[in-house]
């Protein structure tokens, strides 16, 4: 991999020689951070990480401040969406102190708007550490540096990430009334910057979709939310989270009584899941389909399903999922179910 990403990296370094060096050491870091963005889109986490270790670029001789920030806030957002597909715990502390070590120098930055993304990663890092006052103060400063230069495409960033924090905090609450009020906020958001992100357009859409599937019932128009989220990431290239989109919709028709448009879904979901390695999506839609055929009373077909969750999950040491698969394989062998 590393002898890849060196390849990689040299042909860049070529294609930029003709510029001079400031230019040549800005468009190096720009494509580099365009591939490694390509390669998160497409799941080959490893090599999307690679080719923004900072150890590659620390010698340039234009090596500048705003590089080292630009490199190792992608790194910390691939790491992030990474641990969440292999279910790893991320080390919020040392995110934070990462980011931390940038602030002594960072007057030294020239282009502001690299400043503001310093500033909306320590906000989000501060949170993660529950240290919330200083996460509103660098939340606050970010979002004007972006409002001062009219990027609405990370004004949209920050304002997916304030409702899906609040939306967050109310479910761990149980608090279902003042979920149903975050309806129209989210209808807002999409509204007024559905033209700038469609990656974030995919992420409102999506929890949007999950309080008409969890809180409202109305599960047409979780349905209608759901498909729209995931055109949009099919459209963009975003692989990591389709297994999660697919699931949503087997969710929702599994509701709707719609089993076999579920199962086609789930099926979808747990395909895409194991060729990028998603833990959880590996076992849950199996789970969900042994669900389907319990409630219709085809235990041997349940059981199939429940056992490949369970294999699934113990071959990526997934507790959840092994606890899981187990409890519905004891369901199975209670009077009401037991196989013939």
């Amino acid at each position: 991999m590393r002898v890849k990403v060196l390849i990689i990296l040299f042909g860049i370094i070529n294609s930029c020689s003709l510029m001079g060096q400031s230019s040549l050491e800005d468009s190096i870091v720009s494509l580099t951070l365009t591939l490694s963005e390509k390669a998160l889109y497409e799941a080959r986490f490893e090599e999307a990480k690679n080719m923004v270790n900072l150890s590659y670029f620390k010698n340039f001789k234009g090596y500048t401040i705003e590089h080292g920030i630009l490199l190792s806030v992608q790194k910390l957002r691939v790491d992030g969406i990474a641990n969440n597909v292999f279910n790893k715990r991320t080390d919020h502390r040392e995110n934070l102190n990462t980011l931390l070590n940038f602030l002594p120098d960072s007057k030294k930055v020239e282009d502001t708007e690299v400043l503001g993304q310093l500033y909306f990663a320590l906000s989000q890092a501060y949170r993660s550490n529950n240290i919330i006052d200083s996460s509103l103060i660098y939340h606050h400063k970010s979002l004007q540096i972006f409002e001062d230069h009219g990027n609405f495409e990370k004004i949209a960033e920050i304002r997916a990430y304030d409702i899906s924090v609040k939306h967050n905090i109310l479910l761990q609450r149980g608090d279902k009334d003042k979920i149903l009020e975050l309806i129209p906020e989210y209808e807002k958001e999409i509204k007024a910057r559905k033209l700038y992100s469609k990656y974030i357009l995919a992420y409102n859409t999506r929890h949007l979709a999950q309080i008409y599937r969890r809180q409202s019932l109305d599960y047409e128009k979780a349905l209608q939310l759901f498909k729209w989220s995931l055109e949009l990431r099919l459209e963009i290239g975003f692989k990591p989270y389709l297994p999660a989109s697919y699931s949503s919709l087997g969710d929702v028709y599994m509701k709707m009584g719609e089993d076999k448009l579920a199962i086609a879904m789930y099926t979808e979901s747990c395909e895409l899941a194991e060729e990028i390695g998603f833990i959880r999506f590996q076992s849950y839609p199996n789970l969900q389909i042994g669900d389907i055929y319990l409630n219709t009373q085809k235990p041997e077909k349940a059981y199939k399903y429940y056992l490949k969750a369970l294999k699934l999950a113990s071959k990526n040491n997934f507790s959840l999922g092994i606890d899981q698969s187990i409890e519905r394989i004891k369901k199975l062998n209670t009077t009401k179910y037991k196989m013939h």
